[in-house]
């Protein structure tokens, strides 16, 4: 009886132990403070500041605005020929209208709209649509919007830098040409202009009748324009006696003046720069969730680089033309170059993480981003066409856009099954088109064309967000968080591949007889616009080698700047696709973290607690 009383007495007074936390708030603050994510490392903040600060000296330096108002063109001077002086096309790419003097011809084209809007139109396109557009992951909008911003500042300060260097060494390339040209000099032509071998004689006139125009008599030619610039800056006098040669040197280098160490800034040089951040958001597309900001730097660099060198590649030496719109250069670049970083510098497994997913209001906020992509297209697309064409590749675009729409949304009901749409192809598909349609196609084709092309895009993109995204996930190892590849890579590839089959019927008779203009509302300069202008199969040769030539470049290039980035830094799996890993986060953003894992807390609380009352 005393041993049952005992037992009695110690059963009445047992007291449940208290659980390991009063209450979830408590158990929150546990987890915050062991959990609490690194943020941005001291090295890692430092190496963003000098990397400001260098580009800063530079601009102090060497970065000059342009003078404002213009000067008029200058009359001849005394030295100058202007019956007889070599109006060569220059190899640097302007936009309808732009000159260093006001009143030349260049100067007085037509152009569909002022360089300010079109200024304002693509900054938009850059600064609020790609950014929004990528902030669909469910935590992750802060960070994506926000270095998207940085990326794009500086990717854009360097590019303004980076694509003037660009002209200053072709113009280096180009006289290396003039003892050594690119193409084949026979001996019969040599005989018959009395030389032993080739030394092409600048005199900056128009060239000999014996060596016609071609794509490598224009280089030559531009080269003799090098040439002129760097006598002119060592002799300043020369430039007051040949006024119109001075105008038409600094046109045809890319310069604004005479100045070796220098560098101009215009609305045109800012956009230049802009089209070179493109790649870069686009390459950024891939990584989202999984770089540092750091890391976001040397992507900048290396990017802008690896895009400069492609383009002088592309365009410069091998004679394509990508200039309304970039689907190779730009859009196959970036693309290709994010899935070559991403695959070496992203964690393993990282579209494992929860978070790799959108929401509701998130991917509201990228579909609203999507759209004004697609409200801005036209003018990116068609700030750098051919005066004639360029109201002609706004529509085209225009076009190609309302086919991918329909077309991608279509698919997205079919590849989605049940027929029912997914979020993705509306957010992505829609702008397919503006990408499929941005390659020389977009200068001639027709309305139904357009269509055709965006169409094709659209689809293309659905087809690639539902199978072949998940191929390279799972059979390669590559995760693309944005689904650029789908957006950028692919539609790309269709618009280079229309641009070459819109290049093969291209022969004598188009560029300069009388099928010129046929089946065109307008009259095309196919001089001006292709750089191989003989008719035979040149230009058509040189359009199909950009892709590959581009795809190479920019594979071995993204896995330079992966393995670099992951040599500097890496996010842990833990904290990928979490905005508090670099930012303070408001409370709601805490509850929708911690809510399940609190819920499991306090269960498991319970269930102790019932579990020794039960065994007393």
């Amino acid at each position: 009886m005393a041993d049952k009383g005992k037992a009695e007495t110690q059963i009445g007074e047992y007291i449940p132990p208290a659980p390991a936390f009063p209450d979830v708030k408590a158990a929150k603050v546990d987890h915050d403070r062991k959990h609490r994510p690194p943020g941005l490392k001291v090295s890692d903040t430092l190496i963003l500041l000098v990397a400001q600060m260098l580009l800063m000296v530079v601009y102090g330096l060497y970065v000059k605005q342009e003078r404002v108002p213009k000067e008029p063109y200058p009359e001849p001077g005394r030295l100058d020929q202007p019956e007889i002086m070599d109006m060569v096309q220059p190899f640097k790419r302007y936009p309808p209208g732009f000159d260093n003097y006001f009143g030349s011809e260049r100067y007085n084209e037509y152009k569909v709209q002022e360089h300010y809007s079109s200024f304002m139109q693509i900054n938009i396109f850059i600064f609020l649509s790609l950014p929004w557009s990528f902030s669909f992951l469910r935590k992750f909008s802060y960070s994506s919007a926000t270095f998207a911003l940085f990326t794009a500042c500086v990717s854009i300060q360097f590019g303004i830098i980076m694509m003037q260097i660009v002209d200053r060494i072709h113009c280096t390339f180009l006289e290396g040409l003039l003892t050594n040209p690119g193409f084949d000099i026979s001996p019969e032509l040599l005989q018959r202009l009395g030389r032993d071998n080739f030394n092409y004689e600048c005199q900056v006139l128009r060239p000999l009748d014996e060596i016609e125009d071609g794509f490598g008599l224009r280089q030559l030619r531009q080269a003799c324009y090098c040439r002129t610039w760097m006598e002119m800056s060592q002799n300043t006098t020369l430039a007051f006696e040949k006024p119109l040669v001075a105008a038409h040197s600094l046109l045809v280098t890319g310069h604004r003046d005479f100045r070796q160490a220098s560098f101009s800034l215009s609305f045109m040089d800012i956009i230049d720069g802009m089209y070179s951040t493109v790649p870069t958001l686009i390459s950024f597309g891939v990584l989202v969730g999984k770089m540092a900001p750091v890391q976001n730097v040397v992507l900048v660099f290396m990017n802008v680089i690896s895009y400069a060198f492609n383009y002088w590649v592309c365009v410069y030496v091998i004679g394509a033309f990508d200039g309304t719109g970039g689907a190779v250069t730009t859009h196959v670049f970036g693309a290709f170059f994010g899935a070559a970083c991403t695959a070496v510098a992203s964690p393993k497994g990282a579209h494992l993480d929860p978070d790799c997913t959108g929401r509701y209001q998130s991917d509201i906020l990228s579909l609203f981003g999507s759209l004004m992509i697609w409200a801005y297209y036209p003018s990116y697309n068609s700030f750098y066409a051919p005066p004639e064409a360029q109201q002609a590749v706004a529509i085209n675009t225009y076009l190609a856009l309302l086919g991918s729409s329909v077309a991608g949304l279509t698919a997205s009901a079919i590849f989605s099954g049940n027929l029912k749409l997914n979020i993705f192809d509306a957010q992505r598909s829609s702008i397919a088109g503006g990408v499929a349609i941005g390659s020389v196609a977009n200068l001639v084709a027709e309305p139904y064309q357009a269509i055709l092309i965006g169409a094709i895009g659209g689809v293309v993109c659905s087809f690639s967000g539902h199978f072949i995204r998940t191929f390279c996930v799972d059979r390669l190892g590559v995760h693309d968080t944005v689904g650029v590849m789908s957006m950028h890579g692919w539609p790309g590839l269709v618009g280079w591949l229309s641009g070459v089959l819109f290049l093969i019927p291209i022969n004598l008779d188009y560029i300069t007889g009388d099928r010129k203009s046929k089946n065109l509302a307008y009259e095309l300069p196919w001089e001006n616009v292709l750089q191989h202008t003989a008719g035979d199969g040149q230009a058509a040769f040189a359009q199909t080698v950009i892709a590959p030539m581009t795809i190479s470049i920019a594979l071995v290039t993204g896995l330079v700047a992966g393995s670099v980035a992951k040599k500097i830094t890496h996010l842990d799996r833990a904290l990928l696709f979490k905005d508090d890993t670099f930012f303070h986060v408001p409370d709601d953003f805490q509850k929708t973290e911690y809510h399940e894992e609190m819920e499991e807390v306090e269960e498991e609380v319970e269930e102790e607690s019932d579990e020794k009352v039960a065994a007393v």
